[in-house]
């Protein structure tokens, strides 16, 4: 804005100044109302510390002069406030209040540069020029500084809404900064368990791996033993069955030898019949049982039975019963050596058979008979008690 240091009056007739008068009255008067309304209004909205000087232009009787005055520059060092229009002594109107001047506030961070208004240059300080008060001077002031109160109103909801955007950005940075550490605390958790879940898995896979390697060692072991085992029980079954193979044999050869020995024998014992009955043995045969005694000759019976009797081991019970019975074959030799014995009848007892057995054998050799010749085999009747 151009200031200009007088008013040309020209073109306003003389009869129309006193009305002019009276209307510059009220219209001073409502400006100085709204002046301090305005700067009511500036400091309940807290305005900038720094705020602008306040410049204010008077025009007389609201007409913009068709020629510009010419305007003294002051220096840059002289930064003074601006000094009220005079009014007009008839008049006397109160001077407008001007705010005092502060220094320019320091320019606010912005994230993202917005376009503003571009600001009102400021003009050098100079003194105001001397000029009549006018309504429409003061309404014009009144107006200039309504509209920089809105500026600077307009221009802290800026600052305070870049304030609130940077501090919200700031929030939102911040809180996505702890969930990316919250997200990154937990992958690792979840890692970590992963881990060491796989790693508890290994353990127990190779766990049970060694287990059922051991488990298989201790089978195999146990199979090859009970191997080892049956060949050895068949190998002693195998012996077993061959020695009593070989013990059937012997026992079947010794018996065909007998037979053969008894068949020529007989054919012997044919030809010597009456010599044998003499010695009180018929047939060959002692008739009666050792024991009981009888016969043809009690007296060699009796010699049998005192051979045989003590040695035949058996522990004997109490008689309850039947008298249990071994008949038997000893083959004697000429010498009266027991060759074998035979059971040709068992008593029921096998215990008691095989006493009789080993009874007959231990005596060896026999009584010899009184013809002093042994018959070629002698059959009797053991009784467990007597008769």
């Amino acid at each position: 804005m151009k200031r200009f240091g007088s008013v040309s009056h020209g073109k306003h007739p003389a009869a129309l100044e006193q009305q002019d008068e009276r209307k510059g009255f009220l219209y001073a008067v409502l400006a100085h109302l709204a002046v301090a309304g305005v700067l009511m209004l500036g400091v309940l909205t807290s305005a900038p510390k720094t705020p602008a000087p306040v410049q204010v232009e008077l025009w007389m009787d609201g007409n913009t002069p068709e020629t510009a005055p010419t305007t003294e520059q002051t220096p840059q060092s002289e930064l003074e406030p601006e000094p009220e229009p005079e009014p007009e002594p008839a008049l006397e109107p109160k001077p407008d209040p001007q705010p005092a001047p502060e220094p320019e506030p320091k320019p606010q961070p912005a994230p993202e540069p917005e376009p503003k208004p571009e600001p009102q240059p400021q003009p050098e300080p100079t003194p105001e020029p001397t000029v009549d008060a006018d309504p429409d001077i003061a309404l014009e002031k009144a107006r200039k500084e309504r509209e920089e109160a809105e500026r600077q109103a307009k221009e802290e909801a800026e600052r305070r809404a870049r304030e609130e955007a940077e501090r919200q950005a700031k929030a939102e940075a911040e809180r996505k900064a702890r969930e990316e550490a919250e997200r990154q605390a937990k992958a690792e958790a979840e890692r970590r368990a992963r881990e060491e879940a796989e790693r508890q898995a290994k353990e127990e896979a190779e766990r049970k791996a060694r287990e059922e390697a051991e488990r298989k060692a201790k089978a195999e072991a146990e199979r090859k033993a009970r191997e080892e085992a049956e060949r050895k029980a068949k190998a002693e079954a195998e012996r077993k069955a061959r020695e009593e193979a070989e013990r059937k044999a012997k026992a079947e050869a010794e018996r065909k030898a007998r037979e053969e020995a008894k068949r020529r024998e007989a054919i012997k014992q044919a030809m010597r019949g009456d010599a044998l009955g003499a010695a009180g043995i018929q047939g060959g045969t002692a008739d009666r049982n050792q024991r009981g005694g009888g016969g043809t000759d009690s007296g060699y019976a009796a010699q049998i039975r005192a051979c045989v009797q003590p040695r035949v081991v058996y522990p004997i019970p109490p008689r309850s019963g039947p008298n249990p019975r071994v008949q038997f074959r000893a083959t004697l030799s000429p010498e009266g050596r027991v060759r074998s014995v035979e059971i040709s009848r068992s008593s029921g007892i096998p215990a008691f058979d095989r006493a009789v057995e080993n009874g007959i054998r231990a005596c060896d050799p026999f009584p010899k008979p009184p013809s002093g010749r042994y018959p070629a085999y002698i059959d009797g009747d053991y009784y467990m008690y007597d008769q």
